[in-house]
């Protein structure tokens, strides 16, 4: 139970941090004259949303009945947590090339709280069954 908390509380992280931190406020100044959010505020709405399905999953592994539903909500967290990272990193969206901006900070305390996540939903799914460990073994 304390474990699923965790969890819980790791995912709600990500979606504090990106809401509460974010990217950079400045904008981007295009060639026709206009301006556009930096591709690190973009990467932070979606983080919060794919934060917001990880505090989803992260309760249903709290309030989880069979093996079955605890294991797959430990998988879906880890999922999710491994998109976080990944929606931070070049391959997806990514952060702003500048290291000293601050979406940069942000991006690691992204990546802390969904490491916990990731971790917590990996041990869930490992021990989703209490009673495995009691159930007789096969003897060849």
């Amino acid at each position: 139970m304390l474990l699923a908390v965790v969890g819980v509380m790791a995912m709600a992280a990500v979606v504090a941090v990106s809401v509460l931190m974010g990217g950079c406020a400045k904008p981007v100044e295009t060639a026709a004259g206009g301006t556009v959010p930096m591709k690190c505020h973009w990467t932070f709405v979606a983080t919060t949303l794919v934060g917001a399905a990880g505090v989803v999953t992260a309760l249903l592994a709290l309030a989880g009945r069979t093996k079955e539903g605890r294991r797959f909500a430990g998988i879906a967290t880890v999922a999710v947590a491994a998109a976080t990272v990944l929606l931070t990193t070049p391959a997806s969206i990514g952060l702003c090339a500048n290291p000293d901006m601050s979406c940069h900070q942000t991006g690691l305390v992204l990546w802390v709280a969904a490491g916990i996540a990731l971790v917590v939903g990996i041990v869930q799914a490992a021990k989703a069954d209490p009673k495995g460990a009691e159930l007789p073994k096969m003897k060849l």
